[in-house]
């Protein structure tokens, strides 16, 4: 499956795979506390930008009350990112004062 895959991606320590009946829905509820439960043992959470990680990733920072930047393309520092703005026709330099 998916995780065995990713398991196989270069520079790939460790993979994560959630099993339980509460995601079956994939509702982005039960996934944001899932993903705000494990959170404090990590720097940086990182989500698609799909319809999913969309939906769940402002919950997941609205619970961790920090500030989501989204659909970054550069990683510039520990604390500054990269965007496309007006329909990618611009790039926007963000930076993040939060601790995570």
């Amino acid at each position: 499956g998916a995780a065995g895959a990713a398991a196989k991606l270069k520079g790939v320590s460790k993979v994560l795979l959630a099993e339980a009946d509460e995601l079956t829905e994939r509702l982005a509820e039960p996934l944001a506390a899932l993903v705000v439960g494990i959170a404090d043992a990590y720097d940086t959470i990182i989500a698609p930008a799909t319809s999913s990680g969309k939906n769940v990733a402002p919950r997941v920072a609205a619970l961790l009350d920090v500030a989501q930047v989204s659909e970054i393309i550069e990683v510039v520092s520990p604390d500054t990112f990269k965007r496309p703005i007006y329909a990618g026709n611009a790039i926007q330099t963000v930076q993040s004062s939060d601790a995570k």
